[in-house]
């Protein structure tokens, strides 16, 4: 029953519809003030003496539908305890005049109750380009307006609109790559407007992402003074900006764990990947990456792989990395060609959703041998190369494995590579190497020069949804409904 300031509620009954004498004149200067989403003040005019006044309120122009009935004596009636609805829409009302129980009845006259607070806006997805937006209806509201902007204080405004219809959502593809934007939201409830709700922010992701991956046989137990070197080679890979690398001959239980303390940090802020063992490991940046799983198997003839799946922060994609010595000797095509065979295989198994991957490592062979299995195996499955796909690359007339003098061999002749699958994009690939004037420098760190691989990654592909009909609006804090 609604509640009347003074005044009674009509709980029923029916009038009749005869008209008062002609000199009567029906209500006039009908007007609604409203006063809260269930409140609505309404007065009107009139010159003629009658008994009560009967005001029907309703949500349709025939005062049929949510119909309510209010008496009165004076010219002018508060209802408390109007229905809201969602969504919202105008209201409508009439005066009828009683006298000697017949009326005679005013126009229809026409309100809209304001619209509710505004609930909370949450990011419930974000692309490269584009976002959605949901939050729970608000009462009375039969639109909304939404603000995108780049700075917090909506000063940069990028997007400034109105949903055409009333479903509490909005879908923008408005946005660019790899950027902050805030967003807000207020209730429209035909010409009345709410005010904003808090604001949500969010990042969109990037197209890509691009990092440094290196390979570095460091020859740890076989030559001498290797932690004195260690400290040196990490030192350079720092200084070379690589993001991801792994390691060969890196140490068992001797000196595994030299090489885990002194390439563990640095400016970089390396962290060993779970998993590794057999003098392979793989170290990556945490501060880029998050290590999903890892392991290591054997390929034969006493060589293991160490493998690790990582996930992009800035852009959730994953992928797999794998730590690869095979077997040395001119004369051992065979050897590794079984190595890698087992290599193929176990990595199929482990990469059963088909994720981009990245081998890398001393494959012991090359173009330049007469047999280079391990390189046609690796193409056979997709694998590219990344010294002959890159946009760039610096180095390449260098041999990549040496025997610690000082004067480089420059035939080109490469047994450690760089392989990557097609969903990489190569940018640049280079061989480090630590020069002289004309000759390494000296000392020399060991007998394999690194090499650095920078790669590009696309984003995960995010689908936000179709974007919602808009129509653009002022920035202004109160804006007309259009049309």
């Amino acid at each position: 029953m609604a509640l009347v300031a003074g005044l009674a509620v009509l709980a029923g009954g029916l009038w009749s519809s005869r008209t008062l004498l002609d000199d009567t004149a029906p209500p006039t200067r009908l007007a609604a003030e409203t006063l809260s989403p269930t409140s609505v003040e309404l007065t009107w005019a009139s010159t003629d003496e009658v008994d009560e006044y009967v005001v029907h309120v309703g949500s349709d122009r025939a005062l049929t539908k949510d119909a309510l009935k209010v008496t009165s004596t004076k010219k002018q009636v508060l209802v408390e305890d109007l229905q809201p609805t969602t969504p919202g829409g105008d209201r409508f009302f009439r005066v009828d005049a009683v006298k000697d129980g017949e009326i005679v009845r005013s126009r229809t006259g026409r309100f809209v109750l304001p619209p509710g607070e505004m609930t909370k806006v949450a990011v419930d997805k974000t692309g490269t380009t584009g976002a959605r937006l949901e939050w729970k209806p608000v009462v009375n509201a039969r639109q909304y307006d939404v603000q995108v902007a780049t700075d917090k204080d909506f000063g940069e405004l990028v997007q400034s609109v109105r949903t055409v219809g009333s479903e509490p959502e909005l879908v923008t593809d408005a946005l660019e790559p790899g950027r902050p934007y805030w967003f807000r939201a207020r209730p429209v409830n035909g010409d009345v407007v709410g005010e904003f709700g808090a604001a949500v922010a969010t990042e969109t992701l990037p197209e890509d992402v691009r990092f440094n991956v290196g390979t570095w046989n460091v020859c740890s137990e076989k030559c001498k003074g290797y932690a004195g070197r260690a400290r040196q080679m990490a030192a350079f890979l720092n200084a070379e900006k690589l993001d991801l690398f792994v390691l060969q001959e890196a140490g068992g239980k001797r000196v595994g764990g030299t090489t885990n303390a002194i390439f563990t940090g640095g400016e970089r802020g390396f962290q060993r990947a779970t998993g590794g063992a057999k003098a392979r490991y793989i170290f990556y940046r945490p501060a880029l990456f998050t290590q999903e799983s890892g392991g290591f198997f054997p390929v034969g003839h006493g060589r293991h792989a160490t493998w690790a799946r990582f996930t992009v922060k800035e852009t959730g994609r994953q992928f797999f990395v794998v730590d690869v010595h095979l077997e040395n000797g001119h004369g051992n095509d065979g050897k590794r060609r079984s190595e890698m065979n087992t290599l193929i295989s176990r990595m199929r198994s482990i990469n059963d959703g088909g994720l981009p991957i990245v081998y890398a490592g001393d494959f012991n062979s090359g173009r330049h041998r007469g047999a280079d299995s391990p390189g046609s195996m690796m193409r056979g499955i997709g694998q590219r190369d990344t010294v002959d796909v890159a946009k760039k690359v610096e180095n390449r007339e260098f041999n990549t494995g040496h025997t610690f003098s000082t004067r480089p061999l420059r035939s080109g002749a490469h047994v450690d590579h760089i392989f990557a699958s097609e969903e990489f994009q190569v940018l640049a690939w280079k061989q480090l190497v630590r020069m002289s004037g004309s000759s390494y420098a000296s000392p020399v760190l060991t007998d394999h020069n690194a090499l650095r691989a920078t790669l590009s990654l696309e984003g995960k592909k995010v689908d936000v949804g179709e974007p919602t009909p808009v129509v653009d609006v002022p920035p202004v804090d109160v804006v007309p409904s259009p049309g």
